[in-house]
């Protein structure tokens, strides 16, 4: 930890990332409460109003809903699933790789195979096919789809890590000592591999990120009133010559996003990697 925040201070754009990264945190979940209007509230008198009309800080829609309310709603769904995504992205991907890695011969064949099938779908396109069939874009269907989308990739560094520590000393003489398989895939090999999987997982949280928002800008993502940020930046594509804010605002809140939580893996990579 004390390295870890020594490295902090010596990287401001780190700092800058983090702090992005905590500020939609707190829209997400204290945000709501302290919003003038809610994501669904119309004001009819003032419809494709320019940021700062009437209280609207970030102008409102064509409907005269509110932007920046929308935007704050907004977070708390895409943060939640892309956050769910990450880490049952990463279990579901570890117990795969891990097996496969471990146990090897037929089972390991199986994996590659099957991973090498699955990797060669687009996670989008496969995303998209599943929830069309499904007819169901909640927060609970999108965050199981994205996941499964997600899992060849988490998997297969899970397996490349095991591989490496596979043979370890440590690891031989868990075995002389007669402990069972999962003790030593979990208790003794998983402890030393938390640092690639660690990257894997945030790098997996901007992507959910990106998913979602297309998913959403693609017209099967979070269906309305839910408000979802690529669905506002379709949704006002028409009017964005009259009012340009309606997509710009909620296109900001997806790159600000996806760039922090990726210059926040990048630095958790390098802290990682040194501290290994």
């Amino acid at each position: 930890m004390k390295y870890f925040l020594y490295q902090l201070k010596k990287n401001p754009l780190a700092i800058v990332g983090i702090a992005i990264i905590v500020f939609w945190l707190f829209a997400a979940f204290i945000g709501p409460s302290m919003m003038s209007f809610t994501h669904t509230q119309i004001d009819a008198d003032h419809q494709m109003a320019r940021p700062g009309t009437n209280g609207h800080l970030l102008g409102t829609d064509s409907l005269g809903r509110d932007i920046l309310s929308r935007i704050v709603y907004g977070s708390r769904s895409i943060l939640t699933v892309a956050l769910l995504t990450s880490i049952f992205s990463t279990i579901i991907g570890i117990l795969l790789g891990f097996s496969a890695g471990y146990f090897g011969q037929k089972i390991d064949a199986l994996f590659l195979r099957t991973m090498d099938i699955l990797m060669a779908i687009p996670p989008l396109v496969l995303s998209m096919v599943v929830l069309g069939i499904l007819g169901d874009s909640s927060i609970l269907s999108l965050t199981i789809i994205v996941s499964i989308a997600f899992v060849p990739a988490t998997a297969r560094v899970s397996r490349g890590v095991l591989l490496t520590e596979k043979s370890q000393e440590y690891v031989m003489a868990a075995r002389i000592r007669g402990e069972s398989h999962l003790y030593i895939m979990f208790i003794e090999i998983l402890p030393n591999t938390t640092g690639p999987i660690i990257v894997e997982a945030t790098a997996r949280f901007a992507y959910s990120i990106m998913m979602v928002a297309s998913l959403g800008f693609l017209g099967v993502g979070l269906q309305p009133p839910t408000p979802d940020w690529g669905m506002m930046v379709i949704e006002n594509k028409p009017i964005i010559d009259q009012a340009p804010w309606t997509v710009l605002f909620p296109a900001l809140a997806i790159a600000s996003l996806v760039i922090a939580i990726s210059i926040f893996s990048d630095f958790v990579s390098k802290v990682l990697v040194h501290e290994r």
